[in-house]
């Protein structure tokens, strides 16, 4: 006589199933060079891990080298336009523009035009703060790109409004604000600092950061397509929003 599963033995399955498709098992081993390997597990990590956490696209480069070996997009950069994510989807950078702020502040160095062991109020004459710790030392371009400026982590007043006003001005805003450390003793991520130290940079190359970083850095690097502009999420090809699946407004940010 046939026997046919009950309810409960098909549900044990289901979750048996369930529990199996898991994350993707990596590679064992992977020889030098060998690039496909490495893409068809990552892709596939990619996109567990886009189901998993909700994620409706993203794009992602391999470079070995300074070489760009493989580069691909995962989803949606416009969902309801059914525009795929590409190698070419724009995304906001976040905090990865803090190298180029860094890098832009070395450049500097190297010709003489910033000292980061000097005061930032050398570079940045507006830039004052209250102490709360006596003989403190000066706060440096040196301590804002190590984290050890002393200073709070965000100025968060103004930092997300429809029209936000040029983060040039965020120095003159925190003369009645309070320092949070000693600089140069603590260790404390501070988005602030790395704002006042690309205000300071605008100053000391005779020109607004904007463009000393995209003539510097990404123009001599063939990165035409990147900007510190806050229009480059209006721009052809820039990645649409997206909260737990659904479009959302990206707002404008102060300290882009």
């Amino acid at each position: 006589m046939k026997r046919v599963p009950n309810r409960r033995t098909i549900l044990l399955l289901a979750i048996f199933l369930a529990g199996c498709a898991g994350a993707p098992t990596r590679p064992e081993s992977v020889g030098r060079g060998d690039y496909a390997k490495v893409a068809e597990y990552v892709s596939a990590l990619v996109r567990h891990e886009m189901k998993k956490r909700d994620v409706t696209g993203l794009s992602i480069a391999l470079v070995d080298d300074q070489r760009v070996v493989w580069a691909e997009g995962f989803g949606y950069a416009d969902k309801a336009g059914n525009v795929p994510a590409s190698p070419e989807t724009v995304y906001r950078a976040g905090s990865i523009s803090k190298l180029f702020t860094a890098t832009a502040a070395m450049q500097l160095a190297e010709r003489g035009r910033m000292d980061i062991d000097r005061p930032l109020g050398d570079y940045l004459p507006g830039f004052s703060i209250r102490p709360r710790f006596a003989d403190a030392a000066p706060v440096t371009p040196r301590s804002i790109m190590t984290h050890h400026s002393g200073l709070p982590s965000d100025y968060l007043k103004g930092m997300w409004t429809r029209d936000p006003e040029p983060f040039t001005r965020v120095a003159d805003r925190l003369k009645d604000e309070y320092a949070a450390n000693p600089p140069s003793t603590v260790f404390s991520y501070s988005n602030l600092g790395v704002t006042l130290l690309g205000d300071a940079i605008g100053n000391a190359a005779g020109r607004d950061f904007v463009s000393q970083v995209r003539d510097e850095i990404l123009l001599p690097r063939g990165m035409s397509r990147s900007s510190f502009s806050p229009s480059a999420d209006r721009a052809p090809g820039a990645a649409k929003g997206y909260r737990k699946g659904k479009e959302a407004e990206d707002p404008p940010l102060r300290d882009v």
